[in-house]
């Protein structure tokens, strides 16, 4: 199959996928939190097309980087408008003159930003949970955000954090497991971890995670230079790898209740695109796992039991983890 129309049809289908996404915005809650992470993750995924279109330029012909250029360009139009229609009315203010609205590639949206504002937490060796927020705080889904923690385990079983953005950032050696349904994950620069997360209704966007176990359902899996990992997934489309290798792919079933993000019915884990590798023929930087390597039912039955105080060295061991 020629590499041209691996990336075309990649662009319709991301493409579509947008579009469905931007029309979506308008019947968003007006809760700001809400609305505010809806449209970054609109804005993250014209971003990551662009870089794709850009990426792989020397495939295209010159009349289909012009049609690629048009897509976005509507996307970005698309967008705008919608933002335009959705932003709050003030019943009194004075005119001025037209802002600008970011678009993609905006200098504001940098490269792997998260999908959903949040600020962050860390913690020192042992078990964190994240529990309800204390009374009178808002109750508007946030980011439960993860940086430079080692040796922990933290779980996200508050319904305050229902329809927030998980982050995970500059961590090792550690259990992370949210278990309520969840607007976007973004995961970076993490190794020798166990990740659970389940429903993302959005996107999970996964950059440098190494000798690691991902288990997730979502209906968009990006991963970027990642090695040596096992993932199990329920993924609505395309799961998309570049620059990854040693990458393994299991189907996720609902051994942890953790359900599917909401409308989907199919399972395209085994679907993989590998951005590197557009060549006929199977990428070698990806592969099915083995059924004699997948999980059993007691891995399942410590994921799914996980509480506060479990030892990380025990449960990380368990999964084969070092």
């Amino acid at each position: 199959m020629a590499d041209h129309d691996n990336l075309y049809r990649h662009v319709r289908d991301k493409a579509s996928e947008l579009r469905g996404q931007i029309d979506e915005l308008k019947t968003t809650t007006l809760d700001a939190t809400v609305r505010d992470a809806a449209v970054t993750q609109c804005l993250i995924g014209i971003n990551d097309l662009t870089f794709d279109i850009r990426n792989h330029a020397h495939d295209s012909a010159s009349h289909d980087q012009r049609t690629y250029n048009e897509i976005i360009k509507g996307l970005n139009g698309q967008l705008q408008k919608v933002r335009s229609e959705i932003a709050p009315r003030r019943k009194f203010a004075f005119k001025s003159a037209p802002k600008t609205i970011p678009t993609a590639f905006s200098s504001t949206l940098p490269e792997g930003a998260p999908v959903a504002d949040g600020s962050n937490e860390s913690s020192e060796q042992g078990s964190q949970v994240f529990g309800p927020k204390p009374a009178g705080t808002s109750s508007s889904p946030t980011a439960s955000s993860f940086t430079n923690i080692c040796n922990t385990l933290c779980l996200v079983p508050s319904p305050n954090n229902a329809g927030g953005g998980v982050v995970l950032a500059d961590s090792s050696r550690c259990v992370i497991k949210c278990s309520v349904p969840s607007r976007s994950l973004t995961t970076k620069n993490v190794h020798n971890s166990l990740v659970v997360a389940g429903p993302i209704n959005g996107a999970a966007h996964v950059t440098r995670l190494a000798n690691s176990v991902l288990i997730v359902s979502c209906r968009q899996l990006r991963m970027h230079d990642c090695r040596n990992c096992d993932v199990y997934l329920q993924c609505s489309s395309n799961p998309i790898i570049e620059h990854c290798s040693e990458m393994r792919f299991a189907p996720l079933q609902d051994f942890l209740g953790l359900g599917v993000p909401e409308g989907i019915q199919t399972n395209m884990w085994n679907q993989v695109n590998d951005f590197n590798w557009l060549k006929a023929g199977h990428s070698p930087n990806w592969s099915v796992l083995s059924l004699a390597r997948r999980f059993g039912p007691d891995q399942w039955t410590i994921i799914q039991s996980l509480t506060e105080g479990d030892p990380v060295g025990t449960v990380l061991e368990a999964f084969d983890i070092s």
